[in-house]
């Protein structure tokens, strides 16, 4: 028996299906739906039965899911040891990419097999002085860039170094300032650092421009001073600018990498030296040496050698250079203190890697360390400066540095403008 419903206007007996009342002829409100429990238990099994033909038919199944999570690197907390103090929050899961590259090693690459290397080029500038130094985190710093030769700004470029973190000038003399100036127009550097010293040539001014105009920072040094490079520390042992030579004027550095350091000197000589040995001996040992003024007698006393120490020193020259650079008596010297010598005249670049405990030597040519073994007496020519020419024909000493440098400078020095061979024409002059 169908079942009935009633008209809610005049009450008469109507089929559940009416929408108008036959009685009255007035429009029936529609039922609202009421949901049951028998209704919700089956929309429930439906939904299920719908699942589970989706999850049949469709790519992507259980067992995909579970190679993805074996696949998954475990989280910190799961891979820190029982004992640690802390946990870490486990980090959600990565999505999945494409396999990255695995990185290229360079040749050069400070890491190898678990060390860290520290790298000290004492480049082959000709008649100068360039030292790039890199360290394991890979900071670079520059001392000194030789003359404006390129010489120095190629082997960086060469060797991939795209940016200097410290800059140093140990003391404005061309053969040390030149390349710098071409360093700074092609790289980005991090900062400057020199002891202040002043010059009246062309090649300071450009040095001068070349800071401004690169907007570098720049820092005068003085003994007690440090310079950071990274996790590592140049000590600052000399710097004076208002020293009577201008090579004394130089920034003395030591660097110590674990248990091996360097001693860099610039051009210092004996009255730099004996300046030191008052103040910083003890800070004076060193296992390689840079020798002061390219091998010149007018550096590296016999005192300052028994504080330094060394067992390896590294002069840098050019070859057949006009200042018989380096001169006999301080490579007999460097012999006397059992130093093992290599000079740039002779071997070319010359790079030392140590991981601070060993350390390598690697040359640009293949011979063997400079010495004269049983040498006779040095010659007067090679230990007594020349004065000067005379320079009448020059206003300044601006002006004949500018010629001397157009006639070679001191490679060549053909009107022996140069006599003390210290890189700096007729310095009497104003």
């Amino acid at each position: 028996m169908s079942r009935q419903t009633s008209c809610s206007f005049c009450g008469a007996l109507l089929q559940p299906s009416a929408r108008f009342c036959s009685m009255c002829g007035k429009r029936l409100a529609r039922p609202r739906f009421r949901l049951t429990c028998g209704s919700l238990l089956i929309s429930l099994i439906g939904f299920i039965l719908l699942c589970s033909v989706l999850n049949a038919i469709l790519p992507g199944n259980t067992a995909t899911s579970s190679t993805s999570r074996q696949d998954r690197p475990q989280s910190a907390a799961m891979t820190a040891s029982s004992n640690s103090s802390f946990v870490t929050q486990p980090q959600p899961a990565p999505t999945t990419q494409p396999a990255s590259p695995k990185p290229t090693i360079p040749h050069n690459d400070t890491a190898i097999a678990g060390k860290q290397f520290l790298e000290v080029h004492v480049i082959d500038v000709g008649q100068g002085d360039s030292i790039l130094i890199r360290t394991p985190e890979g900071k670079t710093a520059l001392i000194d860039g030789g003359y404006d030769n390129g010489l120095a700004l190629a082997y960086l470029r060469a060797q991939g170094i795209n940016h200097i973190d410290v800059m140093v000038a140990s003391h404005p003399h061309a053969d040390h300032i030149g390349g710098l100036v071409e360093v700074l127009n092609a790289l980005p550097v991090g900062g400057f650092w020199t002891s202040g010293a002043s010059h009246t040539t062309g090649t300071y001014e450009r040095l001068l421009d070349a800071i401004d105009a690169a907007k570098v920072p720049y820092y005068e040094v003085q003994r007690g001073d440090t310079i950071p490079l990274g996790r590592l520390t140049f000590e600052v042992l000399h710097s004076d600018p208002n020293a009577y030579e201008l090579n004394n004027t130089s920034v003395v550095l030591r660097l110590k990498y674990g248990n091996v350091s360097f001693l860099f000197t610039g051009d210092a000589e004996q009255a730099a030296e004996q300046e030191m040995l008052a103040t910083v001996r003890n800070q004076l040992r060193a296992t390689i040496l840079k020798v002061a003024h390219h091998g010149s007698h007018t550096s590296s006393s016999d005192q300052f050698l028994a504080a330094v120490q060394p067992a390896i020193a590294i002069y840098s020259a050019g070859r057949n250079n006009n200042y018989g650079h380096p001169h006999r008596k301080t490579i007999q010297a460097l012999q006397r203190i059992g130093a093992t010598v290599y000079g740039t005249d002779e071997h070319g670049t010359i790079i030392i890697t140590t991981d601070g405990v060993d350390y390598h030597i690697q040359t640009g040519y293949d011979r063997p360390p400079v010495a004269y073994p049983g040498s006779p007496a040095i010659a007067p020519s090679d230990n007594t400066p020349q004065r000067d020419r005379d320079c009448s024909d020059f206003a300044t000493q601006a002006e004949a540095q500018a010629f001397f440098l157009a006639n070679g400078g001191p490679a060549r020095d053909p009107h022996r403008l140069d006599g003390d061979g210290d890189g700096i024409a007729c310095e009497h002059l104003p």
